[in-house]
């Protein structure tokens, strides 16, 4: 029998947990690295660190950890993807085992109160909510990830306590309950894919995300792509039908369900905003006098499993060769002049369906060669442009500026949070140099408040910015 998810995202510990203090004197306490796939800048850096658990239960804690991680990798998108990742843990011990339960919220049923002295002063009965667990010690939590690990993409915090209980927010929450390992993959759901709860939590969290709306049409939902497939429908919440999920047997609903098709695409895409397929290249640079060899090429790739990498070379836009890593170019190929090879990476992953994933995760390599009567040179760069948008969020006028280093034609398109197309804006070819714009919301047809993406499209090269529309 599935268990129903009974945790609530509290909006409270979205605003507590924002910002993070830095006492003056930041304590240094060991770092185990549980997974190592790669380097820091080049993974998703997963963080847990303890409450509650005194110096001597710290196996026990890595124990937990372990279990958690075990959990969240043998489920779909994690499992795809575990390539993506890295893994640590932070020992830091409390004075007292367990949590605190003050024990004033109505739904605490036969629990004792309970005041523990815990390093991070986690709590129950948060918001009157029993269950609602969040840990209270801000100012510590943010000076032991600053001192300790401050390339964290996510954090989870692991409370030494058997009653049943967690939250979201900026970092994720769990007891140690014995669905402690559902809860926190549940809870790294709202923390790390921006979900909402699939369960009818209260009209104070219904707002509209990727997984919940208001709208009712089949063409224009947000999981529009979905609509029919996987399970995926329009199905209203019981308690408030004018609001809408995308599957009636979800993670974000259900204990032990999968994360649905929606969801799952969620965190996709949030992987890739994070890490990129595409590691490496070589050369990154390239002189040779009197030439008598071909020249070869290669990319340093992380594909997920099983592997949906595609890779598309060409060499003054015909195309040579696909789906390979390296690839050579004959000098018989390469007459005197200049001469553009490029390499395009994307994943093709089934696991998405939106809109603007090939445009806003495709990569780009350049290699520019010029060959004269006696020689070879090559100079190489990610396919990237200068670009800057600012205030983010911006209310009243978006500045935008960028800088061109060839002629090339622009095209400013404006997606909104599902992928779809709120504004096309082209400008003619334009020569090098840097241009400035000032445009205001309805110049990039946005309306309403909320977060969208603009995608910088210079002669076929894409460069995306977030933008957050007060």
């Amino acid at each position: 029998m599935k268990t129903i998810i009974t945790l609530w995202l509290s909006t409270a510990l979205l605003c507590l947990c924002g910002a993070l203090a830095l006492p003056a004197a930041a304590q240094t306490f060991p770092v185990d690295t549980l997974v190592k796939t790669g380097p820091l800048a080049r993974r998703i850096n997963l963080v847990f660190v303890p409450d509650g658990y005194q110096a001597s239960e710290m196996p026990l804690f890595r124990s937990r950890v372990t279990q958690v991680l075990n959990s969240l990798f043998a489920q779909t998108p994690f499992l795809e993807y575990r390539s993506y990742f890295n893994a640590f843990a932070i020992e830091v011990p409390s004075t007292q085992s367990g949590s605190t339960h003050p024990r004033t919220a109505p739904d605490c049923g036969t629990v004792q109160p309970f005041a523990a002295t815990t390093y991070f002063n986690s709590t129950f009965d948060f918001g009157g909510i029993h269950r609602l667990l969040v840990p209270r010690g801000n100012a510590a939590l943010g000076a032991v990830l600053t001192r300790n690990f401050p390339s964290y993409d996510q954090v989870f915090i692991l409370v030494n306590s058997t009653e049943y209980g967690g939250s979201g927010g900026q970092f994720a929450t769990a007891s140690a309950n014995a669905s402690a390992t559902e809860i926190m993959v549940h809870e790294i759901g709202h923390s790390f894919a921006g979900l909402s709860d699939e369960y009818w939590a209260g009209a104070q969290y219904a707002r509209e995300t990727t997984n919940m709306t208001q709208t009712t049409a089949p063409a224009t939902v947000r999981w529009a792509p979905w609509v029919g497939t996987s399970g995926i429908g329009i199905f209203p919440h019981t308690t408030d039908p004018s609001w809408q999920k995308p599957h009636p047997r979800c993670k974000m609903q259900f204990l032990g369900d999968p994360f649905c098709a929606v969801c799952r695409e969620a965190f996709v895409e949030k992987f890739h905003t994070l890490v990129r397929p595409l590691q490496a290249y070589a050369p990154t640079g390239l002189a040779i006098n009197g030439p008598t060899q071909d020249l070869p090429f290669a990319l340093t790739l992380l594909p997920p499993a099983p592997n949906t990498v595609r890779v598309t070379w060409t060499r003054n836009g015909t195309v040579f060769a696909r789906n390979t890593a390296t690839a050579t170019v004959p000098l018989a190929q390469l007459p005197v002049g200049t001469h553009v090879v490029r390499a395009v990476v994307t994943d093709t992953t089934a696991l998405t369906r939106r809109a603007s994933h090939a445009t806003l995760h495709s990569y780009t390599v350049d290699w520019t060669i010029t060959r004269t009567a006696t020689g070879v040179s090559m100079a190489s760069s990610t396919a990237e442009y200068e670009v800057e948008t600012f205030p983010n969020p911006f209310g009243d006028v978006l500045n935008l500026n960028y800088t061109l280093p060839r002629p090339a034609p622009v095209v400013l398109t404006v997606t909104d949070a599902a992928g779809r197309t709120v504004k096309t804006i082209r400008y003619a070819r334009q020569l090098p140099g840097r241009y400035q714009y000032q445009l205001r919301p309805e110049e990039l047809g946005l309306r309403a408040a909320g977060a969208y993406t603009l995608l910088l499209d210079v002669d076929g090269i894409i460069t995306s910015r977030q933008l957050v529309k007060e």
